[in-house]
């Protein structure tokens, strides 16, 4: 049965690899001994060599042309190999050929269907949704999708939820998974849509909920709503994302929370009038992130230069202040020299 596995593996290695460069290698042959030989006749002359090798000239020779299977089925760009490799009994192979995406969509339909679970995650994960390609092109793509998304295996459906792009309708099945790491993850893809998002705010689970509400295409509204939360971790997660209002963070500002009250000190969207507030705060970590904000003015950086109970504040602030005050001095320089 071995030998019999040998001889099918060297059929393909050799109709695969050797056969296309035949001419090449037997041209010098032909012309020193006169002789043709057909491809059938020097695949013959090579397989008969096998029924005379020994168990171990067997096993290596295996080994080696199930590599070269494996590394032609990861590399290959070539459609009809990969359809061969796509049928090949080896499951490595048929792992590098569904993970490879240049294997044709008719392969991949047979790869979707395979018996064994880590074929199907290497398909899920090189499934690759393309919005410009042709309606049929969609609908098969689309269907596999759902396909893998309703897979008993929890690493298929993994694999698939880590494709930057998905089929719009598949991101609202995955919602649904019973895992939560799936859910995790889904909340975590850059391209799940805010209807998905804010189902996801209100998981069971709070690092999904935590991951929605970090999104950036959470809903300005859910996040306005969120921010009243009764956790903490939850009205952080609101402030760590860069769509908060700016009303929301003037709230926000006021949280009990000391990491809330951090957060909203280092938002993009925070306004001088809420750092001048947060500027106040007890905590020295707060008053620091408002001497670092990009919107701190002259006036609030002056104030905090003179910081005498908190030397970090105070050269954060001066830092800040050398540059302006150059900027200053340089211009009514400038504007007494145009007055002469």
């Amino acid at each position: 049965m071995r030998t019999l596995r040998i001889i099918a593996l060297l059929l393909v290695f050799v109709a695969l690899h050797v056969a296309p460069s035949f001419g090449a290698e037997e041209q010098q042959r032909r012309k020193t001994e006169g002789v043709e030989l057909s491809v059938e006749q020097w695949l013959r002359g090579h397989l008969r060599k096998v029924e005379g090798w020994g168990v171990s000239k067997l096993l290596a020779t295996e080994q080696t042309i199930d590599r070269e299977q494996k590394r032609r089925a990861n590399s290959s760009t070539n459609a009809h190999e990969l359809a061969l490799l796509a049928d090949d009994e080896d499951l490595g192979v048929r792992f590098f050929v569904a993970a490879n995406r240049n294997t044709p969509l008719g392969s991949r339909i047979l790869l979707a269907g395979d018996p064994d679970p880590t074929v199907r995650t290497g398909a899920a994960m090189a499934l690759v949704w393309d919005p410009r390609a042709s309606n049929t092109t969609r609908q098969i793509v689309g269907d596999l999708a759902t396909k893998f998304a309703g897979d008993s295996n929890v690493l298929v459906r993994l694999a698939l939820v880590q494709n930057k792009q998905l089929p719009p309708a598949v991101f609202d099945v995955l919602a649904n998974d019973p895992d939560e790491m799936i859910r995790w993850k889904l909340a975590a893809n850059l391209d799940t849509p805010g209807r998905v998002l804010t189902r996801l705010t209100m998981d069971a689970r709070r690092p999904v909920r935590i991951a929605a509400l970090q999104h950036r295409n959470v809903p300005v509204a859910v996040l306005s709503s969120m921010a009243a939360d009764t956790s903490a971790v939850v009205r952080r997660a609101v402030c760590s994302n860069v769509n908060t209002p700016r009303d929301v963070l003037g709230e926000l500002a006021r949280d009990t929370d000391p990491e809330v009250r951090r957060l909203t000190a280092i938002h993009p969207n925070t306004t001088l009038e809420t750092l001048a507030q947060l500027a106040r705060d007890p905590d020295p970590a707060i008053i620091l992130a408002v001497a670092r904000h990009p919107r701190a003015d002259r006036t609030l950086l002056m104030e905090l230069a003179y910081d005498d109970q908190h030397a970090d504040v105070r050269l954060a602030a001066q830092d800040r202040l050398r540059p302006l005050l150059r900027r200053e001095i340089r211009d009514d320089i400038l504007e007494r020299w145009d007055r002469k």
